[in-house]
């Protein structure tokens, strides 16, 4: 026989999914916004997804609040998914600080940004084909050979006998000027228009450097390592929400999950299992006597989900 269970509409979302695994694992559901029902229940699952804000307030201030506390003082079963888990316990920092329930003393946090988790193993064999030495860096090129003075006089010659600006034609006659006059007029005669514009006063002015700054050389590149295993540990950004599958502790089943914020219970009596995402462990499940909350969401979860829903509805702990 199907046992009857009251699933809560308070507007926090995700009831038709509930509903769905809840009546695949034998449950008779009766979804329902009044809180006048949901004061008579004998079984109660709050299903909840999104975050801590105006709706949360109602719930906890108005009467679906009052309803819910009064199953859970009268001794029936309460299930609370994700936020509904959340929503048992004091408050949550979230949106500047809200208010929660206060059937369980705790708060809830966020995770933190930037929070960093070891690569995966995979990750470091990925470099092991690549050769050490490629990481070393290359070694500077040796400086062009200088000419001696004589070599130096002799290029200078050449290009002068080659310079088109050495013989300038004016008026059909063609001007020979002296190499001394070409090297002076960089190959031009004196006042035609291929000679150069004289250069600027650079005088330096009292008071004022005309040194040039140099930007200063680069730091050389630490030596790299022998091999590939003195390389630091290879580490990922994790994001924030928490979003996918994750493992909980001590069932070895995996859980979806779904939350930016955790659970930080202020007595550890209350924690039934627990979950790890980026080095903080937090509550994956709580209970305290007739009261239960999960932060994963068993009606996408798959098997292990239902199995829990199963175990809720029978009256054990999954």
């Amino acid at each position: 026989m199907a046992r009857e269970v009251t699933l809560v509409d308070a507007g926090l979302g995700n009831v038709s999914s509930v509903e769905r695994a809840l009546i695949q694992v034998g449950g008779a559901v009766r979804v329902t916004q009044d809180p006048d029902q949901v004061a008579r229940a004998r079984l109660v699952v709050l299903p909840g997804q999104n975050a801590f804000g105006l709706a949360t307030q109602a719930v906890v201030d108005g009467a679906m609040g009052a309803a819910l506390r009064m199953v859970i003082e009268r001794g029936d079963p309460f299930l609370g998914i994700c936020l509904g888990m959340q929503l048992l316990f004091d408050g949550s920092d979230e949106n500047g600080g809200q208010e929660g329930l206060h059937v369980l003393p705790g708060r809830c946090r966020r995770f933190p940004d930037g929070m960093l988790v070891p690569a995966e193993p995979r990750a470091r064999e990925r470099l092991r084909p690549i050769d050490p030495q490629l990481y070393r860096p290359r070694p500077p090129a040796p400086p062009p050979e200088r000419l001696d003075e004589e070599d130096e006089r002799r290029f200078a010659a050449d290009l002068l006998d080659d310079d088109p600006l050495a013989r300038h034609t004016d008026l059909g006659a063609e001007t020979t000027i002296s190499s001394e006059e070409a090297a002076a007029n960089n190959g031009a005669p004196e006042g035609s228009e291929f000679a150069p514009a004289p250069e600027p006063d650079v005088t330096p002015v009292l008071g004022t450097s005309t040194a040039v700054e140099l930007e200063p050389e680069p730091a050389p590149p630490p030596p790299a390592p022998e091999n590939l295993e003195d390389l630091p540990p290879l580490q990922r950004r994790i994001k924030v929400p928490h979003t996918g599958w994750n493992d909980v502790e001590p069932t070895g089943d995996h859980y979806y999950f779904l939350h930016s914020y955790y659970v930080e219970a202020a007595r550890s009596e209350d924690v039934m299992w627990m979950s790890t995402y980026g080095g903080i462990r937090f509550p994956a499940a709580v209970r305290r006597e007739n009261v239960m909350g999960c932060q994963f969401h068993p009606e996408k979860s798959q098997r292990a989900g239902l199995k829990f829903l199963r175990a809720f509805l029978l009256g054990g702990w999954g």
